[in-house]
């Protein structure tokens, strides 16, 4: 278990205003029901003047039943947070791959127009003027990619305006779109 991880899922979360206003909420719905609605449908007195009183008679444990129904929605949406959080943390990290990845990573439709493209690729693309997959890989290159069966497995490129060598590997998807991995192996 990643205790770092967790601790940093907790404090991410304790910056999340939501959080707050669940706990506001959900404790003053359960302190209305509490306090005000079942006294008052028991007994048919002035609820508000009872809680006066029991806060006259039982100090302690008034206040203490009123914090406490404002932290229990805390610590339950806290828990739940950060625990289906860790749990989902390798989806997360995959979701975000494309965007922390320094090099170019993209999905395509077979006729190479971009489907899916990282920030930091975008920001490539955009910098050499590359609209289609083909711009980057070549025509020759981009047939061989979207050929299932000749499946080129990989195989290198010379992107020629930026001066570098790449590795390129790529994967068909079952909705007839192509996954494509840039790998830099010289500048």
């Amino acid at each position: 278990m990643n205790y770092q991880l967790i601790v940093r899922f907790i404090k991410e979360k304790l910056n999340d205003p939501a959080l707050y206003w669940l706990a506001l909420i959900v404790g003053t719905a359960i302190n209305c029901y509490g306090h005000l609605l079942v006294p008052w449908m028991r007994s048919g007195k002035n609820p508000f003047l009872l809680l006066l009183h029991e806060l006259d008679v039982r100090p302690y444990l008034t206040t203490f039943t009123i914090l406490i129904t404002y932290c229990f929605p805390f610590g339950v949406a806290l828990y739940s947070s950060v625990g289906t959080r860790y749990k989902n943390r390798r989806l997360e990290s995959i979701a975000d791959f494309p965007d922390r990845n320094p090099s170019p990573v993209f999905r395509a439709t077979k006729d190479g127009k971009f489907v899916e493209v990282g920030a930091v690729t975008s920001r490539f693309f955009r910098s050499y003027n590359i609209t289609t997959a083909h711009d980057l890989v070549g025509k020759e290159n981009w047939q061989k990619i979207t050929n299932k069966e000749a499946n080129a497995d990989r195989f290198e490129i010379d992107f020629k305006p930026e001066g570098a060598r790449y590795l390129v590997a790529h994967a068909h998807t079952n909705s007839d779109q192509i996954n494509v991995y840039l790998t830099r192996i010289s500048h």
